[in-house]
């Protein structure tokens, strides 16, 4: 038989600051964003690079599967396993082996300050709430990541940091919409004119918003014919999924890029979820078939590195229909890399090359 040791010796052997440096396991913790500190809204400081987070879990106007309330709490839950990265990864050169690319990973100081104001059988009272909230969130911080329910709730949180960049002097703010579909629709018979797939058209009709300053990336569902040919006459932005499938991220973005970097003092970038295949993320409300890869998008945020990004948010994440919890880890990972990656260059390697010359 094992001999228990005696715990009462090992217990005094030891202080608490013994383990306070130490990482938690991907489950452990605050459920914040990247385990990142809570902050009141009202007294938020991340310094002149910092990012302030936010959730909105409403998904009162979903349509078909319900869920992306619930969004919010998984991404930060899922975003913990990121958390000791920093510490254990940041003062090496890293090689990222899909793209050849080395890069940093620098933390610049980030803030969860919690959820939003929502009314989850009040849309109005709701968008009134979180577009207020945000726009003082934008005066307080340069960044904001936004966790949202359904995709209605990014038309609030776009026109609160808008209104915000607009009283600094910024004249134009651009919006990137990732996803399998326009939202640019008019008007729900279940829902009215504000649901997740009216938010696009919301937004382009703020007062001041140009057509040339509203991109969409990555859509790949049928629409309307006649809504499309007036989108592309218009001069809103259109790259398909199909392009970057074919022309790789990069390429297919170059455009978007060049137009909203030389016109826009700072870019709204919007991710749905469902722009990926649902082979790939099946946690969302919309079943999405044909849609591009976990690594065409990484490609397309390395693309967007070159834009003045203000804000970011991911919406559409449902976690009860991903029981392996895949879809809000893939949230996550998308926005680690963005804040903390820095320093990224082509490293002039082929990870590959010398073991397919062994294999010849």
């Amino acid at each position: 038989m094992t001999e228990l040791p005696d715990f009462a010796a090992l217990q005094n052997s030891v202080k608490p600051e013994d383990f306070a440096e130490d990482p938690l396991p991907g489950w452990a913790g605050v459920a914040t964003l990247f385990g990142a500190p809570s902050a009141r809204a009202d007294e938020l400081d991340v310094g002149p690079d910092g990012w302030a987070v936010s959730g909105i879990p409403f998904d009162a106007t979903a349509s078909s599967r319900p869920g992306a309330a619930e969004g919010p709490r998984a991404v930060r839950q899922a975003s913990l396993v990121f958390a000791s990265y920093l510490r254990s990864l940041g003062e090496w050169k890293m090689l990222d082996t899909r793209t050849g690319d080395t890069f940093r990973y620098v933390a610049p100081r980030v803030a969860d300050v919690g959820d939003l104001h929502i009314y989850p059988t009040d849309t109005v009272r709701t968008f009134q709430a979180v577009a207020t909230e945000s726009q003082r969130l934008a005066r307080s911080a340069p960044h904001l990541v936004f966790l949202n329910g359904d995709h209605s709730t990014t038309f609030p949180t776009f026109a609160g940091f808008r209104a915000a960049r607009l009283e600094a002097g910024q004249s134009r703010v651009g919006f990137i919409n990732i996803d399998h579909h326009f939202d640019f629709g008019n008007t729900s018979v279940l829902h009215g004119p504000l649901y997740h797939g009216s938010n696009s058209r919301r937004i382009s009709e703020l007062p001041g918003m140009r057509p040339e300053d509203i991109a969409f990336v990555g859509v790949g569902d049928v629409t309307k014919y006649d809504q499309f040919q007036s989108l592309r006459e218009r001069g809103f932005h259109v790259v398909p999924g199909a392009a970057i499938r074919r022309d790789g991220a990069a390429a297919a973005l170059r455009q978007v890029v060049e137009r909203l970097g030389e016109q826009c003092d700072t870019v709204y970038v919007s991710l749905d979820i469902d722009v990926l295949d649902s082979a790939s993320a099946t946690g969302t409300g919309h079943v999405t078939m044909g849609g591009i890869t976990g690594g065409e998008l990484l490609d397309v945020y390395e693309a967007l590195r070159a834009l003045p990004v203000g804000a970011l948010d991911v919406a559409e994440i449902a976690p009860r229909y991903d029981p392996s919890g895949s879809t809000p880890q893939i949230a996550a990972h998308l926005l680690f890399n963005f804040l903390f990656r820095t320093d990224t260059t082509p490293s002039g390697l082929d990870p590959w090359a010398e073991r397919a010359q062994e294999d010849r």
